[in-house]
């Protein structure tokens, strides 16, 4: 889940990162203080949001999937070690990009574990960051603006 590292770039468009997992919520606070997330976290242990989103689920797509294996062995290697799986192992998830009028920007159902969509496609979903304000200098000149 390489997007919470990107929450900062999120923030600064004006959105918000949110997780929403599947396990029983003592292990969503456990998955919380051992990531040291600080941001919103739900969970549905129903499967009803996988479900509306369409996300897949099954045994061919998260065990038996060759491509798996590769995205763990690449994760394995970027020091990433898979602890006991909490909730559902079968169901995937996914990133959905909502506005605030609720129109959806974004959507992305992971195919297989491991897939996850490129942070720069998040991103640009989202828009681009705000420009800075100018400031004004004693002087009056003003830094930050493009001139």
């Amino acid at each position: 889940m390489q997007v919470h590292r990107a929450r900062q770039e999120i923030r600064e468009r004006g959105a918000e990162l949110a997780i929403v997992g599947n396990g029983a919520p003592p292990f969503a606070r456990a998955f919380r203080e051992d990531l040291g997330l600080d941001v919103p976290l739900y969970t549905d242990p129903s499967l009803e949001t996988y479900r509306a989103l369409a996300f897949h689920r099954g045994l061919v797509r998260t065990v038996l999937s060759p491509r798996t294996w590769a995205h763990a062995v690449r994760a394995l290697a970027s020091g990433f070690l898979q602890g006991r799986t909490q909730g559902d192992p079968l169901q995937l998830g996914g990133v959905v990009v909502v506005c605030p009028d609720g129109t959806v920007a974004y959507r992305h159902a992971s195919a297989e574990a491991g897939d996850h969509p490129p942070i720069a496609d998040i991103l640009a979903a989202l828009g681009p960051r705000p420009a800075a304000a100018p400031t004004k200098t004693r002087q009056g000149s003003t830094r930050g603006a493009i001139q």
